[in-house]
């Protein structure tokens, strides 16, 4: 199998496919979804017009969600419960409403503002927070699967764009470090430029 994934860098929804995808064999093509060039390609292969996009030949999966379930079909790689589902579709959640209030910050809102759209946003993020909080004090310290990298790509990124402050949240701080030296997360990080 010849896999190409397309994404950027510092998107959580690409940055858990490229973890989850350590020990397999793929080419990484980065796009700027801000640049006309990138954008008009993107817009050829996934018509959502949302990264990561994979490619297995002539096939393309779109969404990281569908990206994941994918290739556990393909590679067994997590036997999912009911629970886990659950657990992904609201961190799926959270990642969504973060990325809004990121693009509305980067349309020149102010996120801080009371409006309703902005406060569900933001609600939505600290809930799923505070649902993960016994995970990440408990099995998230120990496990490596898809739950634990997209809740570290989540709150990695969340912290990089400002969208959360990790101070309110210490549980996150520690559950990042445990995982902060994991040869895939190291090369999977976030560029500071």
């Amino acid at each position: 199998m010849a896999y190409t994934l397309f994404g950027s860098k510092t998107s959580p929804f690409v940055r858990r496919i490229r973890l989850l995808m350590e020990n397999t064999p793929y080419e990484f093509k980065e796009l700027n979804i801000f640049e006309t060039e990138d954008a008009i390609t993107l817009n050829k292969m996934n018509p959502v017009n949302q990264i990561p996009v994979l490619l297995d030949g002539d096939r393309r999966i779109w969404d990281s969600r569908q990206i994941f379930n994918y290739l556990n079909i393909m590679h067994k790689l997590h036997n999912m419960t009911w629970e886990d589902e659950n657990t992904l579709t609201a961190l799926d959640g959270a990642m969504n409403s973060g990325v809004a209030l990121l693009l509305m910050k980067r349309s020149g809102l102010n996120i801080d503002e009371p409006y309703m759209y902005m406060s569900r946003q933001k609600e939505r993020v600290d809930s799923v927070i505070q649902y993960m909080t016994p995970y990440m004090r408990e099995n998230g310290l120990k496990e490596w699967n898809f739950i634990t990298m997209t809740l570290y790509s989540f709150l990695d990124w969340a912290n990089f764009r400002e969208i959360i402050s990790l101070k309110m949240y210490p549980d996150a701080l520690t559950f990042l470090e445990a995982h902060s030296n994991r040869t895939i997360v190291q090369n999977t990080m976030i560029p500071k430029v």
